[in-house]
C-alpha cells in the first residue's frame, strides 16, 4: 500500500513539474499591452517585462515596471499559475508613466494589498517568437512576447492628408479641396493637426501586435475648437480623441506618393496621402450598385445609363478596369480576384465612386 502511495505522489510530483510549457522558463518576457477594460500599449522607451524562474522545481517569478520591481512565488497548476507571498519595491516612480506600472502591478499581477492572485496563462510560439498571456478572474491581461521592441518606419513622421474613410459596409466619404483634414506625425511621436476650424494635437504611443503588426495608440488629445462657430467643427479623426488602438501601415504608392492607412474597428478605416489629393464630387446621388457583394456582373441603376468613363480600382488605388463611353448599365467583374474594390462613374452629371466586394 506505501509503494502505492509514493508511486502516486510521485505521479502528482512529476505531472506538476512537466504541466508548465519547457520555453515558458528562464525567459524574458517584454510586456506589449495591458488590458483593465482599456486597451494600454507599453509607453515609448519603457522596458516592463516578467521572467519565471526554475530552480529545482521551485519556481520564482520577477517582473520589471518603470521604476520598481514586482517578485512572488509562483505555483503551476494545469493552465493556472498561482503567486504568493508577492512584494514590491519602495522606489518613488515619478515618470510620466508610472501610471503603467499600477496598472500592470496593482491591476494584474497582484492587488494594492499585495494579496496573492491566481492567473490563467497562454503560451505559444510562432515564427520564432514566444508569446505569453497572463489573464485574472477579472479578465485583467498582460500581453508579453520575447520579439524586441518596435520600430516606426521613418516613412511615418510627415503631414498627412486624410482623403478617403471607409466604414464597414457603406460608401466610403471622401475629402476633397485645399484644407482636408490632415495630421503632421514627429519624431517623438507628437502629432498636430487640422480638422476644418479647428486646430487638434497629441501623441502616439508605438506598439506591435503579433509578428511585427504596426501599432499607434493616441493619447493626450487636445482640440481647440475656439475659432469654430457653434456646429461648424468637424470630427473627421474621431478615433484619435478615443485613443483607439489604429492597426496601421504606410508604404510608398505606385503613382509615387507615400501612403498611411489605419483601422481602428473591422471595416472602418482612414487613409491618407503627403500630397493634396482631388477627389470627384458626389453628384449622381441616385446611383444603386448591386449586387453586392457581386460575383460576375455587377449592375448600375441610375436615372441615366450614358456614362462618359467607368473605371474600377482597387483597395491600393491601382486601376483594374477602365471602360470609356461605357452605355451599358453591366459591367463583367467575374474575372476579379477576390476583394473590395471601388468603381468611379463619370458621366455629364458629374461624379461618383462606391464600394463593392468582388466574391
Amino acid at each position: 500500500m506505501k509503494k502505492i502511495v509514493l508511486l502516486l505522489v510521485a505521479f502528482i510530483c512529476f505531472h506538476t513539474a512537466i504541466s508548465q510549457p519547457a520555453g515558458l522558463l528562464n525567459e524574458t518576457f517584454r510586456l506589449k499591452s495591458l488590458y483593465n477594460g482599456n486597451e494600454y500599449l507599453t509607453p515609448n522607451g519603457e522596458n516592463p517585462n516578467i521572467t519565471i524562474t526554475d530552480n529545482s522545481g521551485n519556481y520564482a517569478v520577477e517582473a520589471n515596471g518603470i521604476s520598481n520591481i514586482f517578485s512572488a512565488e509562483a505555483i503551476f497548476s494545469g493552465n493556472s499559475i498561482a503567486f504568493s507571498n508577492p512584494g514590491v519595491t519602495l522606489n518613488d516612480c515619478t515618470d510620466p508613466n508610472c501610471y503603467y506600472e499600477d496598472l500592470y502591478f496593482y491591476d494584474v499581477l497582484t492587488n494594492s494589498n499585495l494579496d496573492p492572485k491566481t492567473l490563467t496563462y497562454y503560451y505559444s510560439e510562432n515564427n520564432g517568437f514566444k508569446f505569453l498571456r497572463l489573464r485574472d478572474a477579472n479578465y485583467n491581461t498582460a500581453y508579453y512576447s520575447t520579439e524586441p521592441a518596435p520600430i516606426a518606419n521613418p516613412m511615418l513622421f510627415q503631414t498627412w492628408y486624410l482623403f478617403m474613410q471607409e466604414g464597414d459596409m457603406g460608401d466610403p466619404i471622401f475629402y476633397s479641396g485645399p484644407n482636408p483634414p490632415q495630421i503632421t506625425i514627429n519624431p517623438d511621436f507628437t502629432f498636430t493637426g487640422i480638422e476644418s476650424c479647428a486646430t487638434i494635437s497629441g501623441g502616439f504611443i508605438l506598439g506591435n501586435g503579433d509578428i511585427y503588426a504596426f501599432l499607434l495608440q493616441p493619447h493626450n488629445f487636445m482640440n481647440d475648437e475656439s475659432n469654430c462657430a457653434p456646429g461648424q467643427a468637424e470630427y473627421a479623426l474621431y478615433e484619435l480623441q478615443g485613443g483607439m488602438l489604429l492597426d496601421t501601415s504606410v508604404y510608398e504608392g505606385n503613382d509615387g506618393n507615400d501612403y498611411l492607412q489605419w483601422e481602428y474597428a473591422p471595416g472602418f478605416l482612414s487613409h491618407f496621402t503627403n500630397v493634396l489629393l482631388s477627389t470627384p464630387e458626389n453628384s449622381l446621388a441616385d446611383l444603386r450598385i448591386y449586387p453586392n457583394p457581386a460575383q460576375n456582373k455587377l449592375i448600375l441603376q441610375s436615372t441615366t445609363n450614358n456614362f462618359d468613363s467607368v473605371s474600377i480600382s482597387d483597395i491600393n488605388g491601382r486601376i483594374v478596369m477602365n471602360s470609356v463611353n461605357n452605355n451599358s448599365n453591366e459591367i463583367d467583374v467575374s474575372n476579379l480576384k477576390s476583394g473590395m474594390y471601388f468603381i468611379t462613374i463619370s458621366s455629364s452629371e458629374g461624379n461618383i465612386t462606391k464600394k463593392f466586394i468582388k466574391n
